[in-house]
C-alpha cells in the first residue's frame, strides 16, 4: 500500500517528521530523578553505531519520490520453505526464501509485484550471484535488527521496468521464516544502524534528499515506518536540480 510522503521543506527547514510523531521526543532519557531529587539510573543505553551501507551496487537512476513506493510491515510467515529449528536464519537458504516469497505474490499480504521479465530472472538466479550477471537479487545481508542476538536476513530486489528496489527483511519466529519488513523505493542508498533501516531517496526539492527510517517495533514484532525527513543532500550524491526561475522582463 502507498505510504504518505512529507511535504518539501520550507526555506531554512531541513527536516519534516511524520505528523504522528510531532509530539514525540527526539531523544531517549537515560536517567531520571527520585522523589528526593536524587539521580536514578534508567539502565544502560543501547550502543550507537554509524550507518553502514548494505550494498555497493550503483544506485538506481535518480528520480524523485513520487508516492509509488509501498510498505507492508505486518509479520507474515512464509510458506514453502523448511522450518528452522535453531532459529538461526543463516541456516536457511536465502535464495529459496526469495523465490518462495515471489511465488507467494498476490495473496494480499505480500510485497511489490514484479514484472514477468524480473520474475524470470529471479527464477534463474543461483546462490553464486557471479554466475548470473542479470540476477536482480542483491547479495544477502545479515544484521540483528530486533535485538535478540540473532541476525535477520535483508534482501534487495531490483525491478528494472520501474527503477524500484524491493527491500525485504526476514526473521525466524517459532521455527517459521517470517517477513517483518516489505518496502519499495528508488533509493540512493540503503543503510543500517542499530535497529534502523534507512532509505535515502532523491527529492523534488533542490538541495534535499528524502530519508525514510524503519525501526524495530517490539509491540508490532515488525520493522515499522518511524519517520520521513528531508535532509540536505550529501556532497557527490546525484539528484534533481530545481529549474532556474525565469527572469523578469521589463
Amino acid at each position: 500500500m502507498p505510504f504518505p510522503r512529507p511535504r518539501p521543506p520550507l526555506p531554512g527547514q531541513a527536516r519534516v517528521w511524520l505528523p504522528a510523531l510531532a509530539g514525540a521526543t527526539a531523544v531517549s532519557l537515560v536517567g531520571g530523578c527520585t522523589g528526593t531529587g536524587e539521580a536514578r539510573s534508567a539502565g544502560p543505553a543501547p550502543a550507537v553505531s554509524a550507518p553502514a551501507q548494505l550494498w555497493d551496487e550503483p544506485p538506481l537512476p535518480p528520480r524523485p519520490a513520487d508516492g509509488k513506493g509501498s510498505t507492508d510491515t505486518r509479520p507474515a510467515p512464509l510458506h514453502g520453505v523448511p522450518d528452522v529449528p535453531s532459529g538461526d536464519i543463516r541456516r536457511a537458504s536465502w535464495l529459496n526464501i526469495v523465490k518462495a516469497q515471489t511465488r507467494a505474490g498476490g495473496d494480499g499480504h505480500t510485497g511489490p509485484q514484479f514484472g514477468q521479465g524480473t520474475l524470470r530472472e529471479i527464477r534463474r538466479c543461483t546462490a553464486d550471484r557471479r554466475q548470473q550477471a542479470k540476477c536482480p537479487v542483491r547479495a544477502p545481508r545479515y544484521r540483528d535488527l530486533n535485538g535478540d542476538g540473532k541476525d535477520e536476513l535483508i534482501v534487495g530486489i531490483a525491478e528494472g521496468t520501474d527503477d524500484l528496489l524491493a527491500i525485504w527483511v526476514f526473521t525466524v519466529r517459532d521455527k517459521k521464516v517470517t517477513r517483518i519488513m516489505d518496502a519499495a523505493a528508488r533509493p540512493l542508498s540503503v543503510e543500517v544502524t542499530g535497529q534502523d533501516v534507512i532509505l535515502r531517496e532523491p527529492s523534488d526539492s533542490a538541495g534535499y534528499e528524502m530519508r525514510t527510517v524503519y525501526s524495530w517495533d517490539e509491540r508490532a514484532q515488525a520493522m515499522e515506518l518511524r519517520a520521513m525527513e528531508f535532509d540536505p543532500r550529501r556532497p557527490g550524491v546525484p539528484g534533481r536540480t530545481a529549474p532556474a526561475r525565469p527572469r523578469a522582463t521589463r
